[in-house]
């Protein structure tokens, strides 16, 4: 009664962004009242993308152990860093089985949701619902023991693309309600669902598209960071650079910068907004490296520098954002970047990678290579040399990998398996044959 689908697209784009995951089990929307369980991410334009879609008959443990192991399983087994669910109590056991090495938050917008259905008749009253709003927080000293699921506070270090799951679940929902309703059958859902991801995928595009073709008005004409800051990301993501950089301006060190640790090239600088009121936050510099790390863990949440390190930046004239704090997910580049390490695949990375993904990147490494040798014939012969021999290894490789598989065939007939015929393994008391056909 349950099944999970998902296209080659999904795991393409699982592959650049699914380091963040939203999963929402609240919305059925065909006649046979199934759960409809989407699997939401953020794109480098900060826009929506599904990974896939599951329908379900329960929200039952067994069923969501089956449905993550699935949908885990269909991209390779890599564990997003942050999901976001809501705080259905089969849903988050499950979660901490089946992704150990994610951190599980709980969506503020299904708390804020949850509250209001215990009411009853007072729903009605704007009044109470005022009062109750005002003085929430004594609502939430109740779910202590969950603090670290949902207070920001503990969220530090944690990368979440800035999310509080609130709008990617409220956006999809409103979305799927367009593919379906009561009426729907399921072949009827799924054809508008797939009218509805491929909208989305051409917005994608249309924004791809915009972001290589111009670059956004500064507000800061010629400033260094903002110049390289528009080269690199998005326009989604500069304008939010931008607010920062525009707030670094009303920052302030408390008092001169002092020596951390025993290396002498890194100090500390205790930042604070002009406002009397902000709170102080302890930047960490190295004036050798432009390592830097702020007590507000912006860039570890978020991804994007925090505007009391801009400060820093600009009292220590750095001009160039150094490349270890330009998140690849957020470049506007980052789905044409040759993201395979080559000495990574030589240590065995490279199984990790799905096949289409493979050859989508070697095909673009190849490219890269093949546009600046195409004008220096020395770079051409250069590059003919290198196809050459890399043709004639796998060559001899695959030719090598045929003869063992020719082997273990022999191996195989020789105890009297008919391959595809299990009942003959059977017969001649093979009991344990495992046949995978490529």
């Amino acid at each position: 009664m349950n099944f999970f689908f998902r296209d080659y697209r999904c795991e393409v784009d699982y592959e650049y962004f699914g380091d963040v995951l939203s999963i929402d089990t609240t919305y059925r929307t065909n006649k046979y009242n199934l759960i409809c369980a989407s699997f939401v991410g953020i794109n480098h334009h900060l826009q929506n993308v599904l990974f896939g879609l599951a329908f379900m008959s329960d929200e039952t443990q067994s069923s969501f152990e089956w449905l993550f192991a699935t949908f885990l399983d269909s991209m390779n087994g890599r564990q997003p860093q942050t999901i976001f669910s809501d705080q259905c109590q089969a849903m988050m056991n499950v979660i901490e089985t089946i992704f150990p090495l994610s951190h599980h938050r709980l969506c503020q917008w299904h708390i804020n949701q949850n509250d209001p259905s215990h009411f009853g008749s007072l729903n009605g009253d704007s009044v109470f619902k005022g009062l109750w709003y005002k003085y929430m927080n004594h609502w939430l000293n109740d779910m202590y023991k969950l603090k670290k699921k949902w207070s920001t506070a503990f969220m530090n270090g944690r990368f979440s693309a800035g999310l509080l799951a609130t709008s990617r679940n409220e956006v999809t929902n409103m979305v799927l309600k367009k593919a379906g309703n009561k009426m729907s059958s399921l072949y009827d859902f799924v054809l508008n669902y797939e009218k509805i991801q491929n909208n989305w995928r051409e917005r994608e595009k249309t924004e791809d598209t915009r972001c290589r073709h111009g670059n956004p008005a500064q507000i800061l004409k010629n400033h260094p960071l903002l110049i390289n800051a528009s080269n690199v990301y998005t326009m989604s993501i500069y304008l939010l650079f931008e607010v920062e950089m525009i707030n670094s301006l009303n920052c302030k060190s408390v008092e001169p910068p002092s020596c951390f640790g025993n290396d002498w090239n890194w100090i500390q600088i205790k930042v604070h907004s002009h406002d009397d009121n902000s709170r102080v936050r302890y930047v960490v510099f190295n004036k050798q490296s432009h390592e830097i790390n702020c007590s507000c863990h912006k860039f570890e949440t978020m991804g994007i520098l925090c505007k009391h390190a801009l400060m820093v930046f600009n009292c220590m004239d750095v001009t160039v954002i150094p490349e270890c704090y330009i998140l690849k997910r957020w470049m506007k580049n980052v789905r044409n970047r040759v993201t395979f390490d080559f000495d990574q695949s030589r240590r065995g990375g490279a199984s990790h990678v799905s096949e289409m993904v493979f050859v989508n990147e070697i095909m673009r490494s190849t490219y890269d290579l093949t546009q600046p040798s195409k004008s220096h014939e020395e770079a051409r012969k250069i590059l003919y040399g290198l196809v050459d021999s890399a043709k004639d290894e796998i060559s001899n490789l695959v030719s090598k990998l045929s003869v063992d598989d020719e082997t273990q065939c022999d191996d195989i007939r020789s105890f009297g398996v008919c391959i595809g015929n299990p009942l003959t393994a059977k017969a001649k008391g093979v009991t344990n044959v495992n046949i995978t056909r490529h």
